[in-house]
């Protein structure tokens, strides 16, 4: 974790795991606790803390990190399509002749 986000957790009263529902939840909490209009360096503080762990990047979330991709491929929707695709391409040399010319 790095320190300076433990800064904002604690401005909110939450500890590090919480969930992105727990900090909305701590965040409303405090801005009932510090009204802008008679708080308003407190209401500053707690809404950069929220903004900060909001757009925090997690803990498992890496940009780089290459993820596999899983498909499964139904073989019965395969078989329709190249059905499909040869009966489109089916042409007689006929027609070739005539689309070409």
């Amino acid at each position: 974790m790095q320190a300076h986000l433990q800064v904002h957790y604690d401005r909110l009263g939450i500890s590090p795991p919480a969930t992105p529902s727990d900090i909305k939840a701590a965040y409303h909490t405090q801005l009932k606790a510090f009204p802008a209009h008679s708080h308003p360096i407190e209401f500053k503080a707690i809404r950069a803390a929220y903004e900060a762990l909001r757009k925090a990047p997690k803990a498992d979330e890496n940009f780089f990190d290459v993820r596999p991709v899983e498909a499964k491929i139904d073989q019965s929707v395969v078989k329709q399509l190249r059905q499909q695709v040869s009966a489109t391409v089916e042409v007689t040399l006929e027609d070739l002749i005539l689309l070409t010319f």
